[in-house]
């Protein structure tokens, strides 16, 4: 009896799956992803890999600029300085 009733359940189980297959809900399903995936496709996006290999990219741009913004500041403190000490001082032009 015991196989008996697993037979029964198993050939249920499996009509149950074959109307799932060809049931309308399963062709909606099918049907609203190829049109997510095609909507996807116009709206030009990019990869999770894509977007972390240009987020490294900026960054290391960023931490250049930020060294050669320094460079470039101590550069014109150096200039300003220099500047400084050969400008005459007002009271010198007249001497």
């Amino acid at each position: 009896m015991n196989d008996s009733f697993r037979q029964r359940n198993t050939a249920f189980f499996s009509q149950i799956g074959k109307l799932i297959e060809n049931s309308p809900l399963q062709d909606a399903q099918r049907n609203l992803r190829a049109l997510a995936h095609s909507a996807a496709g116009r709206l030009d996006l990019v990869t999770r890999d894509e977007f972390e290999a240009t987020q490294r990219m900026l960054l290391a741009a960023r931490q250049q600029i930020d060294l050669l913004q320094a460079q470039v500041r101590e550069l014109q403190a150096r200039l300003d300085g220099a500047a400084n000490e050969q400008t005459p001082s007002p009271e010198d032009a007249w001497r």
